[in-house]
């Protein structure tokens, strides 16, 4: 384990499941919950804002358990397989520290139901009300589906935390200075069933920790996402044809945003491909017209693209007008601009051009998946097309970013490693994958419903949720269209519109409280982080009956004293700041 003060957890995970060797975790698509237990438990504490350290094998040894340094232990595997060996250094931890192991309850006999004092009863049974009675107020979930739980038995040695229709959920046990919690639901399998259940998750590991904790406020939050300014797929595709945003209308989406105190992300696409066909369409590059080369690419803010024979006769795509209306959004500090490869099409843009049905065929504007592969393997580094992107997006707009869109919602992982390679820190698609140092972990608490589809129910979880469109919708249905959703979604509860920026800048920092002989600090760790654009909501629970009106913040190389804003629910509340002022 590591010294430094942020790696807050250790997660045992079985087999090979998450295999150090992998530099991507999980697919990216649906798994089922015995496939991702783990994985669930790792990118949920990662949201959470805690370091995290994974430990794999059924017969996983905590290194040094006298001397381990975390608050909080998962066991995110068959309880039933956890041996003698390794239960006897969790009690040894647990004796010696204050720390919260937590696992699914085990059968009775085994190594790890007799530490808990709490073991699985063959009967079942299923609810939909849960009732927390652990430390701080009561707290009662009504799910709107109902979740299913084995029965639990305990002793006096002891108790029971939460209830599923009255009958026990949730036991706890003191042994030493540490706590045992033990769970009659898989919480895989539960959180499919319902976001709540997630909820009832954070409570449990927040108000259960007997040391003081502090973890990332997402509550209410919309990641807003906005795909395919810049490309050309909207001038080729015959069915996504579509004029260009001016800056008018970019205005108008700013306004909007404003309004709500709101960041939009734009993955955008910086290289404009040219068909090479001059019958179809007049093409002007920094306002003077080019040679036409099939296959040809030139960035996008440069392009004016005058249809005559294609799919909007008479109509001007003014990709510079477009670029305009973006900067003056991002300066306004209404969002910025994220990767959503380098042109969206296929990375031979020749042999695309050559194509009896490169206007038609959808597979044409799909540039990262596994029928690129073969022509992206053959390519140098720098010129692939996400490096192409990156390099772009640099010159254009003076921006790194942070985020990866994959065009079409195709990718490898080997695109996913080279992304890893040039410093990206999430990858969204219907799922979100956030980096852990030198890897990608796809979660599947984080998903992409479309802007159209808002439900109170995306916001029964604690975690955020992306909402995507494409500048198509605004260039069909107009700027109202988005209004109409977003208003649509703050009456489902979205409180709160962050940008992938903001996102991965609170992602990528570790929270850790620690009580010290000098007070209470919080430890936040930015690693490779990228800047706080806004101040960062974090709540904080301390298990005392004393609650400071300031606690002592060591954020991104600075110490301050960051005021608390304490609940009628028990918990305190503070913000991360952009730029930390000096202690007092």
């Amino acid at each position: 384990m590591s010294d430094a003060p942020y790696d807050r957890a250790v997660v045992i995970a079985a087999g090979a499941e998450l295999a150090p060797i992998h530099r991507v975790w999980g697919t990216g698509g649906w798994l089922p919950p015995e496939a991702r237990e783990a994985l669930d438990w790792f990118t949920l504490l990662r949201l959470f804002g805690w370091g995290v350290r994974v430990l794999n094998g059924d017969h996983a040894n905590l290194p040094g358990a006298h001397s381990i340094d975390a608050d909080l232990v998962v066991i995110a595997c068959d309880p039933d397989t956890v041996g003698n060996a390794l239960v006897g250094q969790l009690r040894q931890l647990l004796n010696d520290t204050p720390t919260l192991v937590i696992a699914r309850a085990a059968a009775s006999g085994t190594p790890l139901a007799e530490v808990a004092g709490v073991s699985r009863r063959p009967e079942r049974h299923s609810g939909r009300v849960v009732q927390w009675r652990g430390p701080g107020p009561e707290r009662t979930w009504t799910l709107r589906s109902p979740i299913e739980s084995v029965a639990l038995q305990h002793g006096d040695t002891a108790t029971t935390w939460v209830t599923l229709e009255g009958a026990p959920l949730v036991a706890m046990c003191r042994v030493g200075r540490g706590t045992v919690l033990s769970l009659g639901f898989h919480p895989s399998h539960a959180r499919d069933a319902d976001g709540a259940a997630t909820a009832v998750l954070q409570h449990v590991l927040c108000w259960g920790s007997p040391t003081p904790v502090a973890w990332l406020d997402w509550r209410g939050t919309m990641v807003l996402r906005m795909d395919d300014p810049g490309g050309a797929q909207n001038v080729h595709s015959r069915t996504w044809a579509h004029r260009k945003l001016d800056e008018a209308v970019w205005a108008a989406i700013g306004a909007d945003l404003r309004y709500r105190s709101a960041r939009l992300g734009i993955a955008y696409v910086a290289g404009w491909v040219d068909d090479g066909d001059a019958s179809r369409g007049e093409l002007r590059v920094g306002g003077r017209p080019v040679a036409r080369g099939p296959g040809a690419v030139y960035l996008s803010p440069a392009v004016q693209y005058h249809d005559r024979t294609g799919h909007l006769p008479g109509v001007l795509h003014n990709y510079g007008g477009e670029y305009r209306g973006i900067q003056a959004l991002r300066a306004a500090g209404l969002g910025d601009i994220e990767l959503h490869g380098y042109t969206h099409m296929f990375p031979d843009g020749a042999r695309w051009a050559a194509a009896e049905d490169r206007y038609d065929a959808v597979s044409w504007f799909r540039e990262l998946g596994r029928s690129a592969e073969p022509v992206l393997a053959t390519l140098p580094p720098d010129q692939h097309p996400l490096a192409q992107g990156v390099a772009a997006l640099a010159q254009l707009f003076g921006v790194r970013p942070t985020t990866l869109v994959s065009p079409g919602d195709e990718w490898t992982d080997a695109a996913l490693a080279r992304a890893l390679d040039l410093g990206l820190q999430l990858i969204s698609s219907y799922y979100l994958a956030i980096r852990d140092d030198d890897r990608f972990c796809w979660t599947q608490h984080v998903c992409a419903p479309y802007l159209d589809e808002p439900s109170a129910a995306w916001f029964d979880t604690p975690l955020p949720v992306v909402g995507y469109f494409h500048d198509r919708d605004v260039a069909v249905h107009g700027v109202d269209w988005m209004t109409r959703q977003l208003d649509r979604w703050q009456a489902c509860g979205a409180t709160r519109f962050v940008d992938f920026r903001e996102c991965a800048g609170a992602i990528g920092r570790r929270l850790r409280m620690q009580q010290t002989p000098a007070g209470l600090q919080l430890h936040v760790d930015a690693s490779a982080a990228p800047a706080l654009v806004r101040p960062v909501p974090v709540n904080i629970i301390v298990p005392a009956a004393a609650r400071p009106a300031r606690v002592r913040v060591l954020l991104d190389g600075t110490v301050f004293d960051g005021d608390v804003d304490w609940r009628s629910s028990g918990h305190g509340r503070l913000l991360l700041p952009i730029g930390a002022p000096a202690a007092s």
